[in-house]
Formats: structure tokens, sequence, C-alpha cells
């Protein structure tokens, strides 16, 4: 989590209670959208292939954006 400050000047937390150690959360303050959350997912795809974990850079980006785009077509045009 100290790698997300150090590389890219972001901020990321343990989850809390019985979530701790089964998620992270994205700490931020006032305004975050979509493309703020694309900036966190492309960062976490470096760190972790950076640590070993095989990670196919774009394919985290790529499944946000598709919540994005169903998120973003008004219910009548999907």
């Amino acid at each position: 989590m100290k790698e997300f400050r150090n590389r890219f000047n972001a901020i990321i937390t343990n989850g809390q209670g019985t979530l701790k150690g089964q998620i992270f959360r994205i700490a931020h303050l006032g305004y975050f959208d979509f493309p703020d959350l694309f900036s966190m997912i492309a960062c976490l795809e470096i760190i972790l292939n950076a640590n070993g974990y095989p990670v196919e850079y774009g394919k985290g980006v790529r499944a946000v954006q598709e919540v994005y785009a169903n998120a973003a077509i008004p219910s009548g045009e999907r």
C-alpha cells in the first residue's frame, strides 16, 4: 500500500473490521469519479505486475470502462 503513495502519490487503505485483509479502499477527499477510478486501476495493475503477479495491462481498466459505459447509457437505450 505504501507503493501507491511512493510511485503515484495516491493512497489506498486496508479494509476495516471483517473485511480487513480482504479488500482495499481508495482514500480520497472530495469528488471522485470514473476517470479517477481508471487511473487507480491502471496504477494497481502496474504495482501488481511489479510485485510478481501476472497482470495483463489494461484488463482491469477495460472492466471499469465497461461498467462506466453501461452505467452512462440511459436505460431506454440499452
